[in-house]
């Protein structure tokens, strides 16, 4: 499995069969597109950051790709190779399965599962902890996070691609503690760092993360690969 980090929350990851590229919106450089593999473009919400209809272009040069964009993504055109998914569901597109938690922000966290490998994307699903905001804000947003990792425990995944969001402060991995305490992962690839990607780096010595990162790949640049 080959890991392409693209540009923010943006990863392609090419397997035997497949091309999935998560949450690229048009930012960064695509990786070349391997001749003979099936493309899907996975899209968690609606942000900006996450998704801009100019993608849907891209088609004009990847013949046959198709998009899987969350409902709240309004991609302005109907067609048989967009497909539109709901939390907490199961889909099948050909030989790629789908599965969706609810995220806490907006959209979807994706469960992709192609040519026997399980990948864990999140998109803006993360334990969201906000200095300056009413307790019981940040309590129920701590409960709403637990709820949903809470139905991943026990699973294992080949990769995992996990916020790990400097603008919140002290509480920057605590997403990412409470996920690989609950499930397991193969390698793990930290996002949504607004590149300021020393933050890669720091969570390595936080004590709370000791023995959780054994299978951890911290970023560096834009383009950067890996074989997992």
């Amino acid at each position: 499995m080959k890991v392409t980090f693209i540009f923010h929350s943006s990863f392609a990851v090419e397997l035997a069969e497949h091309l999935l590229i998560f949450d690229y919106y048009g930012e960064g450089a695509l990786p070349e597109m391997p001749a003979g593999k099936k493309l899907f473009f996975l899209n968690s919400h609606s942000h900006p950051d996450h998704f801009k209809k100019e993608i849907l272009d891209l088609r004009t040069v990847c013949p046959g790709a198709e998009y899987v964009l969350s409902r709240d993504i309004r991609p302005g055109v109907e067609a048989d190779w967009i497909h539109r998914v709901r939390a907490g569901e199961e889909y099948a597109f050909g030989g790629l399965s789908v599965r969706t938690l609810k995220s806490t922000d907006l959209g979807v966290a994706f469960i992709a599962e192609a040519d026997g490998k399980r990948i864990y994307h999140a998109g803006d699903l993360n334990w969201w902890h906000w200095e300056g905001e009413e307790k019981s804000w940040n309590n129920n947003m701590a409960a709403r996070y637990k709820r949903e990792i809470d139905r991943l425990e026990g699973e294992r995944f080949d990769a995992a691609f996990l916020p790990l969001d400097g603008r919140l402060g002290d509480a920057y991995f605590w997403g990412m503690e409470y996920f690989l305490r609950k499930a397991k992962a193969d390698a793990v690839f930290p996002m949504h760092c607004w590149q300021q990607y020393g933050i890669c780096r720091k969570v390595l010595e936080e004590p709370e993360m000791k023995g959780l990162l054994e299978h951890y790949h911290p970023i560096e640049r834009e383009g950067q690969e890996w074989q997992v």
